[in-house]
């Protein structure tokens, strides 16, 4: 196929349209899976690991079902925010988006380390125990990274963003409050902060997600 006729086989709206649907399954996905943890609150805290590695042995199933809820969840924030990227058109917002995009399929890898520690290590005392923490304090490790990458990406699109002031402020506070949360891997306490993060950033994947399903091609700048 001619570089011309795969132009013209490119759909732009069918692209929206489907970095839309991409974004409302990563939304799905993150929340179902928050809600899959709602019995084991030491999940994803420094100060709880040990008791993260005792929960998922005594709540396999959920472990399980949270992961691949994850893991689903982070594969599609990646399509959407490539095509955020490619949305609003800045240099800067392609970076940011791609930072996001790289970030949260690393991520997403780390989400299956409870599936392992849940299916192949199981418990046998403190040989497993051990296996257990590097392998959750790995998963905690690149889920500290995504929201560090998601943190400064957005803030990289923000810049690009102009005449939707709403999306953009939405965006550099989501952008703003992730930062602290990246902290997680090595000072508990920042945790915390995602409570006020989370709501912020997946309504930002909302907005923009709602937008390109209703074929929107680009974001104003």
């Amino acid at each position: 196929m001619t570089r011309g006729m795969a132009d013209a086989a490119f759909d732009p709206v069918a692209a929206a349209r489907l970095a839309g649907v991409a974004g409302l399954v990563g939304v799905f996905g993150n929340v179902v899976a928050v809600a899959l943890l709602h019995d084991m609150p030491s999940a994803y805290r420094l100060a709880r690991l040990e008791e993260w590695v005792t929960a998922v042995h005594a709540q396999p199933i959920g472990s399980v079902a949270s992961s691949v809820a994850f893991t689903l969840g982070l594969i599609a924030l990646g399509g959407w925010a490539t095509h955020l990227g490619r949305a609003v058109g800045t240099a800067a917002a392609r970076a940011g988006a791609a930072l996001i995009a790289v970030c949260a399929i690393a991520n997403a890898v780390g989400t299956l380390a409870p599936i392992v520690q849940a299916l192949h290590v199981g418990s046998c005392g403190s040989a497993c125990d051990a296996v257990g923490r590097a392998l959750l304090g790995f998963s905690l490790a690149l889920d500290a990274l995504f929201n560090l990458a998601l943190g400064i990406g957005l803030w990289l699109v923000a810049a690009g963003v102009r005449e939707q002031r709403r999306t953009r402020t939405l965006m550099q506070a989501a952008g703003l409050l992730s930062l602290p949360v990246a902290a997680q891997a090595v000072w508990d306490p920042a945790a915390t902060m995602l409570y006020y993060a989370a709501p912020l950033w997946l309504a930002v994947i909302v907005m923009t997600s709602l937008r390109w399903l209703e074929g929107h091609v680009a974001t104003p700048r």
